[in-house]
């Protein structure tokens, strides 16, 4: 099994709450999602059962990652999380914020502010899905 699998595995483990297999599960649907809270409306990504800004339990599931951007980029020769060499970043996504995302593509066709859209990657011969940017 890859790094990238096997961290993958770690962090369904550890974050294996409702909110991350309905995550997963939507993922798997094409969708990609946050959860806002109905008491504040925050928006917040990686979903979670509760709000962490009010603390509400009252949730809804709602699309994200339309309109995003990108924030910072660079890429890593060893990379523990990610594939190596790889492009990592950020993207600003409207009403979340910044995201930690690996990039897709080649480190010098990027620059910041361009527009991104999502891309869903299978690993672990599909068993597993993670998310990932490319240039729009």
């Amino acid at each position: 099994m890859n790094p990238l699998d096997t961290f993958t595995v770690q962090a369904q483990k550890t974050m294996g709450t409702e909110a991350s297999a309905e995550h997963y599960r939507r993922l798997a649907n094409g969708e990609f999602c946050g959860t806002r809270c109905t008491a504040c409306n925050a928006i917040t990504f990686p979903p979670r059962t509760h709000c962490p800004d009010c603390f509400g339990a009252e949730i809804d599931w709602v699309p994200i990652g339309d309109g995003a951007t990108l924030y910072a980029f660079t890429t890593q020769g060893r990379a523990l999380r990610f594939r190596a060499p790889s492009v990592v970043g950020m993207v600003e996504i409207p009403d979340v914020g910044l995201v930690v995302t690996p990039i897709g593509g080649k480190l010098e066709d990027l620059e910041i502010g361009q527009p991104m859209k999502l891309e869903i990657i299978e690993i672990d011969d599909g068993k597993r899905l993670v998310h990932s940017f490319v240039a729009a």
